[in-house]
């Protein structure tokens, strides 16, 4: 979005940060959103993010991750993943060149006529009356040739059973028929009793234990895991999918603690399955001690502990201790530091590295943790680490190093990482270490001068290496579970922009070098083009608006410098302007200073690509507006600056017309915010904003919603005018721009001192109420009207 032009001029860095939270950071925009009806905030994208959850080291826990702002942070691997997975295995065992595609196909899509007509064909010796691709499938024709029909009546059992269970509309399920159910229930019993292959058998038990449960004959299902599934060694997946159907039969006949336990087996062996037993424990409520108990190790009850702590929104340090206590290589405990520390990020961080510069962050709210919530998650990493019983100590080092950063104690961190580094074995936790180096240097260093720039130039195009290839205008990553590259893109993206944005940029704001501030701000949007911004600028616009023509001529001398520095030559690449187009912003620039003889020669240097109708005709009423793309004709940039140019001379002369001084002012007012050109001065002009005190601050936006300028020049016509009509006329408009910056007192409305305070309403009224102009404009002007009105 662009941004408000009331910050032209820093005389100290403190105002540059007063321009981050500015509400008109949204201002001259190429779009504008409502924000009554915007988009809903990025559930991995909210707060201010330097911590990778991913580099916990427990895998297949995506989904419990933090966000507030979801259920859930990812998906489980799909259900439909594990079990091919375990087919495909087993056609493996029996020698069989099953492709993984065909046996998609084979097991997912074909119908149970297509199978009964391949089971027919196997059992009377007949030839396979079917389509070209089924009789090509290679698992078609494992079964032509194996006559493996033990294997392939199980796939049409189950097409049959499926019938049951798939329901096609959730809003209008079927009635569910009990009995037919029940007696599938049993057929399956049968076939269990009959089968040999233990893979096959398992599979018939679960078929049992699944057709009771959905017939809700839960003690029943019960009692068909009991005696069918479980007398069967097996971790398959179809082991924990009967093992939860057991669960839930258990929760269904009121036995809570005994289900979340079971719940928690399926939860620790099967990733495929663990939202769904993580969704029923929740269900279940019960309590949290009844449930440990119930475990037979150590390892059992540190998995019930994790998912009760997974559940926690807020910070939750006691149920990492207890996850600790029980099993300090629980895979998920990993997980659970990662989501304290993502909880920090979220209700500290965010706002606590510069607290103004974070409001820019449109979701900003107050800290909800402390310093001293940072400092006790140390204390218990230090602690953890010290100990040397987890897994990976180098991560909680890197953690506490983290945190130290955090609270500003860099000694602290520098210490902690220099213990982790010899300990990391994997690249993606050397990353974070690198990260949280990088994340100290810059901010112990007093000032960014060159010598560090030539260090920091390194980190950058480090970081670059870490960037999706491609660039997404719309950088959500959908899970591709099992494959964490969606996640790494996504956290190194929007890690690497908010280390721009939230570290880089606010030191050289500080530093008063708004050349490389924009320069950074240029570079972060390279980086993440599609960052929503409610109040902070792009790079482009922070250029084109919010720079003075001092700081724009020192851009515009680096970008074409042939001695810049590797740094400078690496920011200039990602400038998004060409040397013309910067040519043009400068001249701009000029016009918005009234400077009309430097717009002009800028603009024979740059070209303008800007082109306006209507721009040296008075506009007496705040409307008609001219569309800026849709403008094919009329006067050019260059050729609007020459014409103030002349004017601006004639009015040297020792007699002035009056039409100049009229002239002149018509083509300040057709620039201004109420204007019909309003688009040789900037880019967009949003309908929501108007005149405020504020204002008065930046030269620009004094002239730009206050008209000050063209109210004197209008003035002067007046005064020069000898024709009543003219006079009228002059004086009617130096009365529209002085209610443009009519001063409010107490607790007035902005319409009454632009009515009743007025002060070219009495002579226009007095001396000019018979000419026609008077006569027109009045039946046309309300604001004259109400005035006329409250006369004696």
């Amino acid at each position: 979005m662009k941004t408000s032009l009331i910050n032209m001029h820093y005389p100290n860095w403190k105002k540059l940060i007063v321009f981050f939270v500015s509400l008109l950071a949204c201002f001259f925009a190429e779009s504008i959103y409502v924000f009554s009806c915007g988009p809903e905030p990025d559930p991995y994208d909210y707060y201010t993010n330097f911590y990778n959850p991913n580099i916990a080291a427990g895998k297949g826990f995506e989904p419990f991750y933090y966000t507030s702002l979801g259920q859930y942070y990812g998906v489980d691997e799909p259900e439909q993943t594990a079990n091919l997975r375990e087919w495909s295995a087993f056609f493996s065992g029996k020698e069989a060149k099953v492709t993984d595609e065909d046996l998609l196909e084979f097991i997912y899509t074909y119908s149970r006529p297509q199978m009964t007509a391949l089971y027919t064909s196997i059992d009377k010796g007949t030839p396979l009356q079917a389509a070209d691709s089924v009789s090509n499938n290679t698992l078609t024709r494992y079964f032509m040739s194996s006559k493996d029909k033990e294997t392939l009546g199980y796939l049409m059992f189950a097409k049959r059973c499926e019938v049951y269970t798939n329901i096609a509309d959730a809003w209008n399920p079927p009635t569910p028929d009990y009995a037919a159910m029940m007696r599938l229930a049993r057929n399956s019993i049968q076939l269990y009793n009959a089968c040999k292959d233990p893979f096959i058998k398992e599979r018939f038990a679960y078929q049992a234990t699944r057709m009771a449960h959905f017939s809700k004959s839960y003690e029943t299902a019960i009692h068909y895991y009991d005696s069918l599934a479980a007398p069967l060694p097996s971790t398959s997946l179809i082991h924990y999918k009967a093992l939860a159907l057991k669960a839930g039969a258990l929760l269904r006949t009121g036995k809570k603690a005994e289900s979340v336990y079971l719940f928690s087996r399926v939860f620790e062996a099967a990733p495929s399955q663990r939202t769904l037993a993580y969704l029923n424990t929740g269900w279940a409520g019960a309590d949290k001690k009844a449930v440990l108990k119930l475990c037979n190790s150590t390892t059992e009850k540190a998995t019930v502990a994790a998912m009760y702590a997974a559940r926690a929104v807020t910070l939750n340090l006691n149920g990492l201790r207890e996850v600790y206590r029980f099993d300090p290589t629980a895979p998920i405990l990993d997980v659970l530091l990662a989501r304290e520390v993502n909880k920090l990020e979220d209700g500290y961080l965010q706002n606590a590295i510069n607290i103004d510069a974070n409001k820019i962050n449109y979701w900003y709210t107050e800290n909800s943790l402390k310093a001293n919530d940072v400092k006790a998650l140390q204390r218990l990493t230090d602690s953890i680490a010290g100990l040397g019983k987890v897994k990976e100590p180098a991560l909680w080092q890197i953690t506490s190093a983290y945190l130290s950063f955090m609270t500003k104690d860099y000694a602290g961190a520098h210490t902690r990482l220099a213990a982790a580094k010899p300990n990391i074995q994997r690249a993606d936790l050397q990353d974070q270490w690198e990260i949280v180096q990088l994340l100290v240097n810059i901010n112990e260093q007093p000032r960014i001068d060159k010598a560090y720039e030539n260090k920091l130039l390194a980190s950058l195009k480090w970081l670059d290496t870490r960037l999706p290839k491609e660039k997404n205008d719309h950088f959500i990553y959908w899970n591709s579970p099992g494959d964490n590259t969606w996640m790494n893109a996504s956290f190194y993206t929007r890690m690497y922009r908010n280390l721009l944005d939230y570290i880089i940029a606010p030191r050289y704001a500080r530093q008063q070098d708004t050349v490389r501030l924009s320069l950074i701000l240029t570079k972060r949007d390279e980086v993440d083009p599609s960052y929503f911004r409610w109040n902070s600028p792009s790079g482009k616009d922070f250029i084109a608006d919010s720079m003075s023509t001092t700081q724009l001529l020192s851009l515009s001398s680096l970008y074409k410098s042939k001695n810049k520095t590797p740094f400078e030559k690496y920011l200039c690449e990602q400038l998004p302007f060409t040397e013309q187009q910067l040519g043009e912003v400068i001249a701009i620039n000029y016009v918005r200073q009234h400077d009309f003889p430097n717009a002009v020669a800028w603009f024979k240097r740059s070209g303008s690509t800007r082109r306006s109708e209507l721009v040296f005709e008075e506009q007496l009423q705040d409307f008609g507006y001219e569309e800026q793309d849709s403008i094919r004709h009329g006067i050019s940039q260059l050729e609007y600056a020459t014409r103030m140019v002349e004017l601006e001379k004639k009015m040297k002369d020792a007699k002035v017309a009056p039409e100049v001084y009229f002239e002149y002012a018509t083509g300040l007012f057709s620039i201004s915010y109420y204007g019909h050109s309003y688009q040789f001065s900037v880019s967009y002009r949003p309908s929501t904003w108007w005149y405020e005190p504020a204002y008065e601050r930046s030269p620009f936006l004094r002239e730009y919603f206050g008209c000050y300028r063209a109210e004197e020049y209008y003035k002067k016509a007046a005064d020069a005018a000898t024709d009543p009509e003219f006079k009228a006329k002059a004086l009617y408009m130096a009365a529209r721009c002085a209610q443009k910056h009519a001063q409010l007192t107490g607790k007035e409305e902005w319409w009454y001192p632009a009515t009743y305070k007025n002060p070219y309403f009495p002579t226009l009224v007095k001396e000019y109420r018979h000419t026609a102009f008077y006569e027109n404009i009045a039946a046309e002007c309300t604001y004259l009207q109400d005035f006329v009105k409250k006369q004696p």
